[in-house]
């Protein structure tokens, strides 16, 4: 199975490169959805809503508001990884005959996980247009700020990835160039 990991800092693209390889066809996995349904299942959520002693009513707020706190995340990791890997490994066992599978991973080198993908693919892009991006979906600049912060170098990534897409530009050039990188994927 050829797995493909796609990552890049917050606001670099990665949904946008995700929604239009599944349109041409190809299976993808995205941690950022799983985690999100993690907190839609009521009793997933109250799960991980307990081990991190967290109150069901505002638990978003107090997760974004403690994010910056070692000990919480690492908590926060601890508690919702298994969770993440867990559904990774059902859907990449389910899926195994697609060739490749993509697999949107936002942390792939904060989390050393770049060993368990044949292929990486970093998508960058200008700091000032990803977090217009982020302030464009209505997120805070505190927010972007505090999780561009938890992110290493972009030059470090494209330096450790096998492919880097730069997406500073439309969404039209981000997929000409996606259809760029599919070719030279099939010539390996």
């Amino acid at each position: 199975m050829i797995k493909v990991a796609v990552t890049g800092n917050i606001g670099s693209g990665k949904s946008e490169f995700i929604n239009f390889i599944s349109k041409l066809g190809f299976y993808y996995i995205s941690s950022d959805a799983i985690i999100s349904n993690l907190y839609k299942d009521f009793k997933t959520r109250s799960i991980i809503l307990q081990k991190l002693d967290l109150n069901e009513k505002n638990y978003k707020q107090e997760i974004i508001s403690n994010i910056h706190n070692e000990v919480f995340n690492r908590q926060l990791k601890k508690v919702i990884y298994p969770f993440l890997y867990s559904k990774k490994k059902i859907l990449s066992q389910k899926h195994k005959t697609y060739q490749p599978i993509f697999y949107e991973v936002p942390l792939l080198y904060e989390e050393n996980l770049s060993r368990d993908y044949n292929v990486t693919v970093f998508i960058k892009a200008d700091i000032n247009k990803r977090r217009q991006r982020v302030l464009n979906r209505g997120v805070s600049r505190n927010y972007f700020t505090l999780m561009n912060s938890k992110q290493i170098n972009e030059n470090v990534k494209k330096n450790k990835s096998t492919f880097t897409i730069d997406n500073n530009g439309s969404i039209l050039n981000l997929r000409l160039n996606i259809i760029k990188l599919l070719n030279e994927l099939w010539e390996k």
